[in-house]
């Protein structure tokens, strides 16, 4: 007979934050740092790294990328994360795309340059979250798959889930944890 046990398991999204494009919601324009293009339009930058430009592939308006475009991030001159979509006066606003480079992608809503609304992260590994998104983590309804296969659906509370998982007699509850260090 299996047994129902809660889990709380906290699924590390800030990776996805900490590149180029998303860090963490910054409550102002004030506590971002900016970077601008050869055109001196500029990005909000809410995680600058020492050896980085952009390029941006879209309009400027008042100094800042505002409109449709591709925004290209350069670690020490080579490409490193692109967002394709939105931006509203330098941060990323509405429907987008974030590719990271090491190959890992997310697709869906942002709002202030971080995750909110719905949208999908695929990771390198195959592991993918679709679903509701605050703040860059999931919250709300989504579904998680684990590199091998394991589906998980459910409610998630930044970047937590909180559902249920039936244990087989001898399995371990460790064993059906996300894995937080390969999201």
């Amino acid at each position: 007979m299996t047994s129902a046990r809660r889990i709380a398991t906290v699924i590390p999204f800030l990776f996805l934050l900490a590149g180029s494009v998303a860090a963490s919601a910054a409550s102002s324009d004030e506590d971002v740092a900016w970077i601008a293009d050869k055109r001196g339009c500029k990005v909000a930058n809410t995680f600058p790294r020492p050896g980085e430009t952009i390029s941006w592939s879209g309009p400027c308006k008042n100094g800042f990328a505002d409109g449709q475009g591709v925004l290209q991030w350069y670690l020490n001159g080579r490409e490193d994360d692109r967002y394709e979509g939105k931006l509203e006066m330098g941060w990323a606003e509405g429907k987008g795309a974030l590719y990271r480079a090491e190959g890992g992608k997310y697709e869906g809503d942002w709002k202030h340059s971080v995750q909110d609304g719905t949208g999908r992260y695929d990771g390198p590994d195959g592991s993918w979250y679709e679903g509701q998104w605050k703040n860059g983590k999931p919250h709300g309804q989504g579904q998680y798959r684990r590199p091998d296969g394991k589906i998980f659906i459910g409610q998630w509370v930044d970047g937590v889930y909180e559902g249920d998982i039936d244990h087989p007699p001898g399995q371990e509850e460790e064993e059906d944890k996300p894995q937080s260090d390969k999201i």
